[in-house]
């Protein structure tokens, strides 16, 4: 009996000490988001023991709030590519009542983020720039990190959990909020759609990432089909994305001469022809093509053994097919790929790597140094364009 309660004793007193561990992050916080993040991702990698669902809460909540400040401090307004700019213009309509700017998106149909904007002013009043983007950032940031927890590593082994959440939060792109604003909230609302196992609330979240981004439906309905006919479904998108590459020249004309209605799709497709003529595969990144060749080789891995990721590596075909195939059309690559490559590519590649021992968290540890040194160092980033990455107690809210 007196054993039982040592070894009670004992495991509560290791819980107690997990927990303040879990709590440091939010100290460094007020000083640096920049190193209350990486100290909040090194814990995910490094203990394994962190498994308890309020020791991973904590520290997602950590680098969610950590990523966000870093993103709101970025460059603003440097081009008129930036779709920021647009967003702020109809956050300052809203403010001085003009309500007729929450229509002004998908033919009126998408007022999901105008509302969110409007609840913004509701609640806060008037904020400034950083102000709007950090909300911007935060709020799909701290979704995707509920859906991570309930529904991402749900199914995984008490061991990997913290593992899946820290290549996912690596490879979340906190960017894309800043940016791609109304796509990033539909993309999160796609997730909990697709991740339900109820119509009726399948239905609500769909409907609501439409609210935000009618192209939530197409997107949606290809995760499903992934689902249940992977294989029917990489063979239809393969060949509907080459049949419209092939014909987008004559819809162009066709839109440009005005026998096909201006529509809000094509307005956005003409937009990436203007882009297009600038120079073909303007925007290719080729580390990241290297990652996703990477990534491919990772899968092939123990493939027939492993049912995850017999599931996945269709996600990750079709992700790739999409990216490469309209790479062509500058700026649409990145965007009609977004939940992949900036929501679900943590996730890919946890499941890539997850059964390589050692060497999961060796990759790891390289790349969470190279994304530090790449924030920190290299202009390219944007990063500290507001405020600094450290400096008094909250010193980014007096900027």
């Amino acid at each position: 009996m007196k054993s039982v309660q040592t070894y009670d004793h004992m495991r509560d007193t290791n819980k107690s000490v997990l927990y303040i561990i879990a709590f440091l992050p939010f100290f460094i916080l007020p000083f640096s988001p920049l190193l209350s993040y990486f100290f909040g991702m090194f814990l995910l990698l490094i203990f394994t023991r962190f498994n308890d669902y309020v020791i991973l809460s904590l520290l997602s909540l950590d680098i969610v709030i950590s990523g966000s400040l870093i993103w709101a401090s970025r460059v603003y307004f440097d081009n008129n590519g930036d779709d920021f700019l647009r967003y702020y213009d109809t956050y300052k309509d809203i403010f001085v009542g003009h309500y007729s700017a929450l229509f002004s998106y998908g033919g009126g149909f998408e007022v999901g983020f105008p509302l969110f904007y409007l609840l913004l002013d509701i609640i806060f009043g008037h904020l400034n720039i950083n102000e709007i983007l950090f909300f911007s950032i935060l709020v799909p940031s701290l979704l995707m990190a509920i859906w991570a927890l309930k529904y991402g590593i749900s199914s995984l082994g008490i061991s990997q959990r913290a593992l899946c959440l820290f290549f996912i939060f690596l490879f979340f792109s906190f960017y894309a909020p800043s940016e791609w604003s109304r796509q990033s909230f539909a993309c999160i609302f796609i997730l909990f759609a697709f991740s339900q196992q109820k119509y009726i609330w399948k239905f609500i979240f769909l409907l609501t990432a439409c609210l935000f981004h009618l192209t939530s439906l197409p997107v949606f309905f290809i995760l499903e089909f992934l689902k249940y006919r992977p294989k029917l479904t990489l063979s239809l998108v393969a060949i509907g994305s080459l049949s419209f590459v092939f014909s987008f020249e004559f819809i162009l004309m066709a839109y440009k001469s005005g026998i096909i209605p201006h529509i809000s799709i094509l307005d956005k497709l003409n937009f990436y022809s203007i882009y297009q003529e600038r120079g073909i595969f303007m925007n290719l990144d080729l580390s990241f093509m290297f990652l996703l060749l990477c990534m491919g080789l990772l899968f092939c891995i123990g493939l027939r053994s492993d049912n995850l990721k017999k599931y996945w590596i269709y996600f990750y075909l079709v992700f790739l097919w999409c990216y490469v195939v309209f790479l062509p059309f500058s700026y649409a690559s990145n965007r009609l790929t977004l939940i992949f490559n900036s929501f679900l590519l943590g996730y890919m590649f946890f499941v890539s790597v997850r059964n390589l021992s050692i060497l999961t968290y060796i990759v790891g540890f390289l790349l969470l140094l190279g994304k530090f040194a790449y924030w920190i160092f290299d202009p390219a980033s944007k990063l500290w364009f507001s405020y600094p990455s450290w400096g008094n107690f909250l010193y980014y809210f007096s900027f």
